[in-house]
């Protein structure tokens, strides 16, 4: 039994119809498949930096509670120093050098 042939200029494709088609789709797919890696990727990163800032933010916020907080209790001890040192703020003042010391 003999197996049929087909011709061969019957079902090969011209090469202005994409004859390197079968050359080409290795390398698209590779292509596809890194783009597509590279998403997923950045995709990663940026979820990591969101969740990164979100918490850096939350920090700094909470840093900057503690400096207010700080700062009005330096604010009210500073107003208690000046109700009990008025009249020794003006004698507080450094001594001028002389010349001859």
């Amino acid at each position: 039994m003999t197996k049929p042939t087909l011709n061969s200029s019957d079902t090969s494709p011209s090469r202005e119809a994409g004859a390197t088609d079968a050359l080409w789709q290795p390398s698209w797919l590779h292509w596809l498949i890194s783009a597509l890696s590279g998403t997923v990727e950045i995709e990663k990163q940026t979820a990591w930096l969101k969740k990164s800032n979100a918490e850096a933010r939350i920090a700094h916020e909470q840093r900057l509670k503690k400096l207010k907080a700080e700062n009005a209790r330096l604010a009210e001890l500073e107003s208690k120093l000046d109700a009990v040192l008025p009249k020794y703020s003006s004698s507080l003042t450094p001594p001028s050098e002389t010349d001859g010391h």
